[in-house]
């Protein structure tokens, strides 16, 4: 069942390495945020008081963007896509979906999951514990159902974790326009100098953030969705739909799920680690509701 395959040694593997692919793409994103973020505010405060920097400032913010778009946002998107493979096959054993080669592509190399699971290891203690990724009680639900219940968890988790992350982008993104946009007020500086030695420097951050609220956003919309279209699979499960119905319509479902999970950037740890405890416990109740909804319905 549903508890116990989730924490074999085979799937911890997985878990632990789809989770260091994650953390690199983390890195790399991070060196991204350095980069077009607090080196693109601090020359532009450099402009402010000294224009001669201007060229400097502006070459730089053209640089920094240019690596974002032609290496670094690839660069992460190759990593992102492995990980979410290496979740599908995860969530494909475990929820005992079969694996569709037409939407996940090729299995990844077992020896790519041991590589990555090995990096892993040398940091994992710092990290939540990988065991019980999903709610124990599952497991009192025949499999056709209890997968609903971790399918909607996964949709419900994502969604709340982007979205909150989204407004902390948005704040920070905000805060640093108004802060440059002081000084530069301040110090008397023209719409054509606020535009050459302010806005073109920053023009790396603002990409970055931008990018970052729509991106995250768009990812939480997604979810939001996914999560409805689980609670109608849900429905349809103490309706009495048969069980061969409901794993066509999971497959589908889980279709999607890895779509997203593509799709989406990453979130940071300490962010995730913040958000963690409560949202594991709300997560968890959310579950075992369910499962006392669905052994009351199917007493009946």
């Amino acid at each position: 069942m549903i508890a116990e395959n989730q924490n074999t040694d085979r799937q911890l593997y997985r878990l632990g390495a789809q989770r260091q692919l994650y953390a690199t793409a983390k890195v790399i994103f991070g060196w991204q945020l350095v980069l077009g973020c607090p080196i693109a505010v601090i020359s532009a405060i450099f402009v402010i008081s000294d224009p001669s920097l201007k060229g400097f400032a502006a070459g730089w913010g053209i640089l920094v963007t240019l690596a974002d778009i032609f290496w670094l946002t690839p660069w992460q998107k190759r990593l992102r896509d492995s990980a979410a493979r290496i979740q599908e096959e995860f969530d494909c054993d475990v929820l005992g979906l079969p694996w569709n080669e037409l939407k996940a592509g090729k299995h990844p190399d077992p020896e790519l999951v041991k590589e990555q699971y090995d990096k892993y290891a040398a940091w994992a203690a710092k990290m939540p514990p990988i065991t019980n990724w999903y709610a124990p009680s599952v497991d009192e639900l025949p499999l056709h159902i209890g997968r609903i219940a971790c399918q909607r968890a996964n949709c419900w988790w994502d969604a709340n974790q982007r979205r909150r992350y989204a407004m902390w982008v948005i704040g920070i993104l905000v805060s640093i326009f108004v802060v440059v946009f002081g000084l530069a007020f301040v110090t008397g500086m023209t719409i054509d100098d606020f535009v050459l030695k302010v806005v073109a420097p920053l023009a790396p951050a603002l990409t970055i953030g931008i990018r970052q609220y729509r991106e995250q956003t768009d990812a939480a919309e997604r979810l939001d969705k996914l999560k409805a279209h689980s609670e109608n699979l849900w429905k349809e499960s103490l309706s009495g739909k048969s069980a061969k119905v409901l794993a066509s319509k999971s497959r589908n479902l889980q279709d999607e799920i890895l779509d997203n999970r593509k799709k989406s950037p990453p979130v940071f740890d300490f962010i995730f680690m913040r958000l963690r405890p409560k949202y594991e416990a709300q997560m968890n109740f959310g579950a075992d509701e369910l499962v006392e909804q669905a052994k009351q319905k199917l007493k009946t």
